[in-house]
């Protein structure tokens, strides 16, 4: 009961949720083939001139993982084991693997991994939306020790931002639900002006508002009601942790802001993973009242279907 002393299981212990991840930043991506994983699941990213599809990797026939030695030959993988010819995406092929949902926004390849269609949770929209109105750049690629989980929750923990982040203060933090089931965080922070702003006042006010897509992807405005920048904070499991990436996103205007921006999701990631690198995560969980957000966020999680691609 929040308000008392209560102890709960960490994130990250049970099966690989679903919902979208953000799989991939754009130069990890070669042309042709690219080997990925999330979590247990062998995926291939598949660049051409047409763009970025992404496949199961794991061959029908015996298991071998497409994307290392598998050769690109048309609309097909020859795979490296017995040189079988797997079909990508086409169903009505005896050897054939999967295709997964995806979608591409600047520096960054969304991917969703369920059946489970209320797994959208309205991002499918709201990305296509935003990628029309800002230009997206590569901020943070970092692997961490922590479930995936954990990097998510950051949004949503209230208490971390003057402990960690040094924010001078913090208003509001109201948790709702969303138009589409999503998790929604709102508050503000008071600060020192960033360096973009014309005023260079001390008690800068930045609206804060997170929306958890999955227990994998949150997006995130901040900045004046006027003028917000947009960061997209993802977390793909790697069996042991997690790789953490973050993209921002900034409307034409606002382009000159974008290196202090980058330099500023840098330096709070570093910051979080002083506490990530070290945190003992099969440790007791004992909330109290100001926890109220973190409960939400994790009963959030606990509400999505595991994920799953079919070979």
């Amino acid at each position: 009961m929040i308000g008392q002393t209560t102890t709960e299981g960490p994130p990250g212990d049970g099966d690989l949720h679903g919902g979208w991840f953000l799989l991939a930043l754009d130069d990890e991506l070669a042309p042709g083939l690219t080997p990925l994983t999330l979590g247990g699941v062998n995926l291939i990213a598949v660049r051409d001139d047409d763009g970025v599809r992404v496949f199961a990797a794991t061959c029908p026939h015996r298991g071998a993982h497409l994307g290392y030695g598998g050769k690109l030959d048309g609309q097909c993988v020859v795979c490296p084991f017995h040189g079988k010819r797997i079909a990508l995406g086409d169903r009505s092929r005896r050897w054939s693997v999967g295709e997964v949902r995806t979608l591409h926004a600047g520096a960054a390849l969304f991917a969703r991994l369920s059946g489970d269609p209320g797994d959208d949770r309205g991002f499918e929209q709201a990305i296509k939306q935003a990628a029309e109105e800002l230009t997206f750049v590569a901020a943070v690629n970092q692997r961490v020790a922590v479930p995936a989980e954990y990097v998510v929750e950051n949004a949503f923990d209230a208490e971390h931002f003057s402990t960690v982040h040094l924010v001078p203060a913090v208003r509001g933090m109201r948790v709702s639900m969303g138009e589409h089931d999503e998790l929604v965080i709102e508050g503000e922070f008071r600060t020192k002006a960033p360096p973009w702003e014309k005023e260079r006042r001390l008690n800068f006010a930045s609206r804060f508002v997170a929306r958890a897509y999955s227990p994998h992807l949150v997006l995130t405005e901040l900045g004046t009601a006027a003028a917000p920048y947009t960061i997209i904070t993802g977390a793909v499991p790697d069996g042991t942790g997690s790789v953490g990436r973050v993209v921002i996103g900034v409307r034409p205007d606002q382009k000159e802001s974008l290196p202090a921006l980058v330099h500023g999701a840098r330096y709070a990631f570093d910051q979080d993973r002083v506490v990530w690198d070290h945190l003992d995560v099969r440790a007791p969980q004992r909330y109290d009242a100001a926890d109220t957000s973190v409960i939400a966020f994790r009963r959030f999680c606990a509400g999505f279907a595991p994920a799953g691609v079919t070979s």
